[in-house]
């Protein structure tokens, strides 16, 4: 019978004990490596973030420098508050879908008729203190306050 060749228990020790210090070395750099990845993960979120930001304050000094134009304030005055010139004649055009649209509110707080201006007054006072109901068109819902 031929001997069969034995390995020497030395060369089993420095095998494990090289097998073990691979592992030490991978379970080391694993933890950092983690970090690593996940800490430019954040950074490209927040590299998003800044340059979503940058549009916000683009747009912002933009309508700044518009707001500091008189002739845009002119124009902004005169299509939202219907402010005229001295010498101007200002005029309202209600066509028959806005005078219907007053009206078919219920509860509205000025109420669109040929009533006397203290009529009017006395009615929205009334209205005033009645507690509104949920599909009231004038409560407008609030996402923090409670139901």
């Amino acid at each position: 019978m031929a001997a069969s060749p034995r390995v020497s228990p030395r060369v089993n020790v420095r095998v494990i004990a090289l097998v073990l210090a691979g592992v030490f070395v991978m379970l080391t750099l694993a933890v950092p490596l983690r970090a690593l990845i996940q800490e430019r993960r954040e950074i490209k979120i927040l590299e998003q973030q800044v340059v979503a930001k940058q549009i916000t304050i683009d747009d912002l000094n933009d309508r700044k420098a518009r707001l500091a134009d008189p002739a845009y304030l002119q124009a902004l005055a005169r299509e939202r508050l219907n402010y005229v010139f001295p010498g101007e004649i200002g005029f309202v055009v209600l066509d028959e879908e806005t005078n219907t649209a007053i009206t078919s509110v219920s509860g509205a707080l000025v109420p669109n008729n040929d009533a006397a201006w203290y009529t009017k007054l006395w009615a929205s006072t009334k209205l005033a203190d009645q507690p509104r109901q949920a599909d009231d068109p004038l409560v407008v819902p609030s996402d923090d306050m409670p139901q």
